[in-house]
């Protein structure tokens, strides 16, 4: 009997017709559900009659599309996922990668999802990963999984220097707090432990959200100041919305986000918390203690957030044909609330390195 199967989903379809050679040929290490692919492919080929795909419009009032729609929602809703077969019969199963499409980024990519998959997940950093998903949920009530957290990374709001931190900091990878009292360290190494201000262990949760050093409150009110004159709702920060500033979605205190608006939050966000770790480090270790003022606190601030703008510039400078207009229009709707002298600006102020551009500073 022929068969039809029809989906709103063109990567599905091209995924098990016109491209399916080329990712057998490179071991499926670029598709993202080889096994789901793999197991239609191989379910089509042991069918005897025609087997057919169809692409439809979704949400565009086709019967079957829509019913799949509901079913879909109520699975992503269920506890735990139904246990689908997606074994492939020996005689149609190709493993391994032909040697003539293997490139150094596709090896490096096979090697680490291999290793990937035996490796056993630190303690540490799911108790930091579920932290930020719980925070995200009770706080903007954005609901995510682990691999949306840490493919959010890979943002554009995110700087390659913010990206490490992060990455560090997700997996409580820093050497601070009870990483120092460890058995084989030493009383005196021991003592590192205690943050020297407030007398507590100094973990990056004490450092980001409850220190007494200067540098933290202050920081976290021009952040409040900067995004909620920007026309944010008020935001606490939190594991969630730091950590997870990149993925808070289009729905956020019960509105809907623009591309601009979460990205302008993702950056400065971020960009204030690496703020206070970096002056931690500077307190801690190069200063002997020493605290910095208010106004040195301000203008580190200041600096960090101008810097950051002009590298969002000069990205779109350098960028060509589509990709450069949508990533100018997003760097305008990003920053144009936030500079000073904003309507005097020229319409290429983006792009024109020769006009200077600097966001506005509020009371402090």
């Amino acid at each position: 009997m022929p068969l039809l199967h029809i989906t709103d989903s063109r990567t599905t379809l091209e995924a098990v017709t016109k491209r399916f050679r080329k990712y057998e040929d490179e071991g499926f290490v670029h598709q993202k559900n080889p096994d789901l692919t793999r197991a239609i492919v191989a379910a089509t080929l042991e069918r005897k009659a025609h087997t057919a795909f169809l692409w439809v419009k979704g949400h565009n009032g086709h019967p079957g599309n829509e019913h799949a729609d509901v079913l879909a929602g109520r699975g992503a809703r269920k506890p735990a996922p139904d246990p689908v077969d997606v074994t492939v019969p020996r005689k149609l199963l190709v493993t391994g990668a032909k040697l003539s499409k293997v490139t150094q980024k596709l090896a490096y990519r096979a090697i680490r999802a291999r290793k990937t998959v035996d490796a056993q997940p630190r303690r540490r950093t799911k108790e930091r990963v579920d932290q930020v998903i719980k925070d995200l949920r009770e706080d903007l009530n954005v609901h995510i999984t682990p691999e949306t957290l840490w493919k959010s990374l890979a943002s554009s709001a995110i700087s390659r220097e913010a990206r490490q931190w992060m990455w560090m900091t997700l997996h409580d990878a820093y050497m601070i707090g009870t990483h120092w009292l460890r058995p084989s360290m030493s009383d005196e190494l021991k003592e590192r432990a205690i943050c020297k201000v407030c007398g507590q262990t100094e973990t990056m949760e004490h450092i980001l959200f409850t220190c007494n050093a200067n540098g933290r409150e202050t920081i976290w009110k021009l952040l409040h100041e900067a995004w909620t004159t920007a026309g944010g709702l008020p935001r606490n920060p939190s594991w969630g919305t730091i950590m997870g500033a990149a993925c808070t979605g289009r729905k956020a205190n019960g509105g809907r986000c623009t591309p601009a608006l979460e990205n302008r939050w993702a950056i400065l966000a971020i960009e204030s918390a690496r703020l206070i770790w970096k002056l931690r480090c500077e307190r801690v270790i190069a200063n002997d203690g020493a605290e910095f003022t208010r106004q040195e606190i301000q203008n580190r601030w200041f600096a960090e957030i101008n810097r950051r703008l002009t590298l969002d510039r000069r990205v779109a400078a350098l960028l060509l044909g589509k990709k450069r207009k949508r990533y100018i229009r997003l760097v305008e709707g990003t920053w144009s609330p936030l500079l000073e002298e904003e309507r005097d600006l020229p319409s290429r102020w983006v792009t024109d390195s020769g006009v200077l551009v600097g966001i506005k500073r509020g009371r402090g």
